[in-house]
């Protein structure tokens, strides 16, 4: 639920500090072009496309910008989010976040909002600088599934997974909204708010068009 949204925060204090514009303009005409061809998924598009632009930056140099963007998606969060996030809280559940967006931005997010964990898209590295490619495949549909068991087995924790709820936005995520007991659809994709209806899923704010989740 972060995805674009969270990027655009983020190339604002790029562009002012002039960090490889000229990236930025083949980076923002790869997008719209992007958005002309059909059945491309911007959750995928986005952390491959950013990984090319950072190639040879150091993450140390661009953690300022991303804590930025975190802090301004931290402000506008929808108030029906800033409830939920609330009343997770209230029950004393342990909140992570699990987006495909890359690491650099999840986990200035995650922190921004003091959340307990992230699992995202992790960019490659080589001699402590980006390397342009992504370590892993894009953390999205069913990885994001297979990402919270891997990372909750390196932790030794066993989740009460009908007790758990997820939050999503996009069809894709369906495969980690089916493994908890409680999945709530925010302000979804047209297919996932037929599946939310169809299955009394909670749904979150009105539908929207369709759009892939993040």
């Amino acid at each position: 639920m972060i995805d674009g949204y969270a990027y655009a925060r983020l190339l604002r204090p790029l562009w002012r500090h002039r960090v490889r514009r000229g990236g930025l303009v083949l980076l923002l005409g790869r997008l719209l072009l992007s958005r002309l061809t059909p059945g491309t998924a911007l959750s995928s598009w986005w952390p491959k496309a950013f990984a090319r632009y950072l190639l040879g930056l150091d993450p140390g140099k661009l953690q300022p910008f991303a804590e930025e963007a975190a802090r301004v998606v931290a402000a506008e969060v929808r108030p029906e989010m800033r409830e939920a996030i609330a009343a997770e809280r209230a029950r004393g559940a342990e909140i992570w976040l699990v987006s495909a967006t890359v690491d650099l931005l999840a986990d200035a997010v995650t922190t921004a909002f003091g959340f307990d964990a992230c699992v995202a898209t992790r960019l490659a590295m080589a001699h402590g600088r980006y390397d342009g490619n992504l370590d892993g495949p894009v953390c999205r549909s069913g990885e994001k599934l297979r990402r919270v068991r891997a990372r909750l087995g390196e932790l030794g924790l066993d989740a009460d997974w009908p007790a758990c709820s997820y939050y999503a936005d996009g069809y894709e995520d369906l495969p980690l909204l089916e493994a908890v007991g409680h999945p709530v659809a925010v302000r979804p994709d047209e297919r996932l708010f037929a599946v939310a209806t169809a299955r009394g899923y909670r749904v979150v704010g009105p539908a929207r068009g369709h759009r892939a989740g993040g």
